[in-house]
């Protein structure tokens, strides 16, 4: 299916690099890294308190203050 997408840069770069890697299409890689991406956390999203979605948790990944502050900083 065809459809237009608006990617987070790093997400770009990560598809771009893994299609030429792997000798695909930048749309198979971006399938490819978003099927990974469901099935490694089971494919949903952990609610916190009922609030809001949260991304689930990937072990030995620390979001830090700073990298919040870095990424609003660049919204």
């Amino acid at each position: 299916m065809r459809t237009t997408l608006d990617l987070d840069d790093r997400v770009l770069a990560a598809a771009r690099s893994q299609a030429h890697e792997h000798g695909v299409s930048l749309g198979r890689a971006v399938s490819e890294l978003a099927l990974a991406g469901l099935q490694a956390q089971g494919g949903q999203a952990v609610h916190a308190g009922g609030t809001f979605p949260m991304l689930p948790e990937v072990p030995g990944h620390v979001i830090t203050d700073r990298m919040v502050q870095d990424a609003l900083a660049d919204a």
